[in-house]
């Protein structure tokens, strides 16, 4: 279960579906590195946010299968904390990243179809080599959420515009996310810190929380349950 601004709740069935991909994506780019310490240092996807990209590899597999029971089960929903505030929004940005892939992989089929044929390319030809994957998911999750249909052109000109209705996802989620607000209070007077988080409802430990950092056994472990909990979920 998960506090979302709809009430404590599990995730639906096609925002499931969403988190489960980007999820599975991101896991496969952490699991060469720990399976092979002396590939520690090879170059891992970094989400561009500090909270999240700060962590191991091994705690950043913790954190998302933490986070991946808590959205896609009954079991109850975690003690707030920065963390898992951080894991959700990197679960996201991830998200919109594949989505700007396959706007410019789009692009350069329709370039190459255009050169190929000589005349203008169709939707058809890009639907039929499967690259909307990520932007039917996310259509499909936003209609849930909204109850309507939503639509959208397919330009990688729109991609400010998909940014924008993967953060409403995101949102409906995980609603005002304040990590990096009360981060930035670290800088000035503690007592500020504290005033922030008691305005706001929060523990004290919200910004000192931090994964455990686990052995290889307990990181294999992680990662069989959160595959195990994936494949509920894939189409």
């Amino acid at each position: 279960m998960w506090v979302t601004v709809d009430g404590e709740r599990r995730l639906g069935h096609a925002e499931a579906c969403l988190l489960c991909r980007a999820v599975s994506s991101i896991l496969s780019e952490f699991v060469p590195a720990i399976a092979d310490r002396s590939e520690a240092d090879q170059e891992c996807w970094v989400s561009g946010l500090d909270w999240f990209d700060q962590w191991e590899a091994e705690q950043k597999v913790w954190l998302l299968e933490r986070v991946a029971t808590a959205l896609l089960t009954e079991q109850d929903s975690p003690k707030p904390a920065a963390m898992w505030e951080a894991t959700v929004d990197a679960i996201f940005q991830y998200v919109f990243e594949q989505v700007v892939k396959e706007l410019e992989e789009e692009t350069c089929e329709d370039s190459e179809f255009d050169d190929a044929n000589g005349e203008s390319g169709t939707v058809d030809h890009v639907v039929e080599a499967g690259l909307q994957c990520w932007r039917d998911d996310v259509i499909q999750a936003l209609n849930e959420q909204q109850n309507r249909v939503v639509e959208i052109g397919l330009s990688v000109c729109q991609g400010k515009e998909w940014q924008r209705l993967v953060m409403q996802i995101s949102d409906r989620i995980l609603g005002v996310a304040v990590y990096q607000t009360a981060e930035s209070y670290r800088d000035g007077q503690s007592a500020k810190v504290a005033c922030f988080l008691q305005q706001k409802g929060l523990p004290a430990d919200f910004l000192t929380q931090i994964p455990p950092l686990l052995g290889q056994n307990e990181t294999e472990d992680c990662i069989e349950r959160l595959r195990d909990l994936i494949e509920q979920f894939q189409h």
